[in-house]
């Protein structure tokens, strides 16, 4: 049987502790899912990040190597970067191999080159623009 129960006993303690497990609950659980799915959303953004890495790091590797580009077009950066290496202009180049079947002769790229008077003042005259 059942013991009789006083009027002095009240739920009220018992309510008060439900009410905060449960706000306790709904706090910690408010703060843990989003922070979850945060978690998630970086692990994503990193692996692009990654992807994108290797990609700029290929990309570098084939600017700075000068190969071909798709297809084997010739890269014609390198091209215009070789030929200011030698410290020439395109227009010096062309004044110098007018012929694309001749064969250029090497160039040391640490001395300057030697043009012939006639063509060092056609590459350097006025284009008229």
């Amino acid at each position: 049987m059942a013991a009789p129960r006083n009027d002095d006993e009240t739920q009220f303690p018992r309510v008060v502790a439900w009410l905060g497990l449960v706000l306790a609950v709904v706090l910690f659980l408010s703060n843990t899912v989003p922070a979850v799915r945060e978690r998630a959303e970086l692990r994503a953004t990193a692996i692009d990040l990654q992807n994108l890495r290797s990609q700029y790091d290929a990309a570098i590797a084939h600017a700075i190597a000068a190969m071909p580009g798709p297809g084997g077009e010739q890269d014609l950066q390198a091209v215009l970067v070789a030929i200011d290496r030698i410290g020439w202009t395109p227009a010096e180049l062309l004044r110098c191999y007018p012929e694309s079947t001749m064969e250029p002769t090497p160039v040391d790229a640490d001395e300057p080159p030697v043009l012939e008077p006639e063509v060092r003042e056609a590459a350097f005259e006025p284009t008229g623009r």
